[in-house]
């Protein structure tokens, strides 16, 4: 019975002792760097800048890590026909497959799915039709103003250049491409006349 009497009031005397803590120290820290971090907080004031506060806008002309940089400006588009040309070489399955979806997500809605300026805003007739991939002069179009006209947009059509990256504006036109020699009628295929008499 003493026993019992023994283990409850221990059981209380560590009971209470556990609790008594100062408001200055509330207990161990297993992990103190990680709940009193170094650096500032994010949002928080910080007196090592001049205006207080830790979040910073970045230096100006400051360029992204791995950030392509276009060289021309919107009005060069004439300029483009010559001086951008693909880096890239991608594969049949990156062009069926990664330049596929994005040119569905991005273009599709307008271009229409097989290129031809009959997406599903123009059939509901939200917009006038896009000039078609399939006919000229989107055909002959030379691939560095088809990446301009990406980058700054054109007509109707605005700048796709906060969409898609410096890669993925190279997949879509070369889907692009991909979709205009799909349209061109076979060199095997010859052509005979049914009119002729032998």
């Amino acid at each position: 019975m003493l026993k019992k009497y023994l283990i409850i009031l221990l059981t209380v005397v560590i009971g209470f002792s556990s609790c008594i803590r100062s408001s200055q120290q509330p207990g161990r820290q297993y992990m103190a760097d990680m709940v009193n971090a170094i650096p500032y907080e994010a949002g928080s004031a910080n007196p090592i800048y001049r205006d207080g506060k830790t979040n910073q806008l970045a230096p100006a002309g400051s360029v992204a890590r791995g950030k392509y940089l276009y060289p021309l400006a919107d009005t060069e588009y004439i300029k483009a026909a010559s001086l951008i040309t693909n880096p890239f070489v991608f594969t049949k399955d990156e062009i069926e497959g990664e330049a596929k979806h994005l040119y569905t997500v991005n273009c599709a809605i307008c271009h229409g799915d097989k290129g031809d300026g009959q997406g599903h805003l123009v059939q509901i007739d939200k917009f006038p039709p896009p000039p078609s991939y399939l006919n000229e002069p989107l055909l002959s179009l030379s691939d560095g103003q088809r990446y301009h006209t990406l980058m700054y947009g054109k007509n109707m059509m605005g700048s796709y250049a906060s969409q898609l990256n410096h890669r993925e504006r190279w997949l879509v036109l070369s889907y692009v491409k991909s979709l205009q020699d799909a349209s061109k009628p076979s060199a095997t295929t010859v052509k005979t006349d049914s009119t002729k008499t032998k």
